[in-house]
């Protein structure tokens, strides 16, 4: 499981936990360090609070016993203007006697998404838990920019 570590850059020096860092990646024959700007780091945060928070909390306090990817389909389907979700697709082809036809399957993601348009997005289920009463809290304001 990967561990996150931050950091932030003050003048030109990197502040860091750089023992723990380097203790870390010592415990594997093979390791990866991936350095995020800000931007995509806010954009991660928000992407892990939706995924980590807002569906456990849907499924565990589901009566019917829907799934995660059921609650995904169910949130993003009850937001308004999803033009901030980007649409992935596959493409599936049916045959039909002699004629094949191609049918493109789409589901929404979250996956780069921007800052502004996952801000949107958690704007919108915060909207919808008050609305329907979920109770989902809110993410740490760093989130939200």
């Amino acid at each position: 499981m990967p561990k996150l570590f931050e950091g932030e850059t003050i003048g030109d020096t990197p502040k860091a936990d750089w023992p723990k860092i380097y203790a870390e990646c010592a415990k594997h024959k093979k390791f990866g360090v991936k350095v995020m700007t800000e931007a995509e780091y806010i954009t991660d945060g928000q992407r892990r609070w939706y995924k980590g928070v807002v569906l456990p909390y849907l499924v565990k306090n589901d009566e019917n016993g829907e799934t995660a990817d059921w609650w995904d389909t169910e949130v993003k389907s009850k937001c308004k203007g999803l033009s901030y979700l980007k649409k992935e697709g596959i493409v599936v082809e049916m045959r039909l006697g002699d004629e094949i036809t191609r049918v493109t399957i789409g589901r929404l993601t979250t996956k780069g998404v921007g800052i502004r348009k996952m801000t949107a997005f958690i704007e919108e289920i915060l909207s919808q838990s008050m609305q329907r009463g979920w109770g989902i809290s809110p993410p740490d304001k760093e989130l939200r920019k």
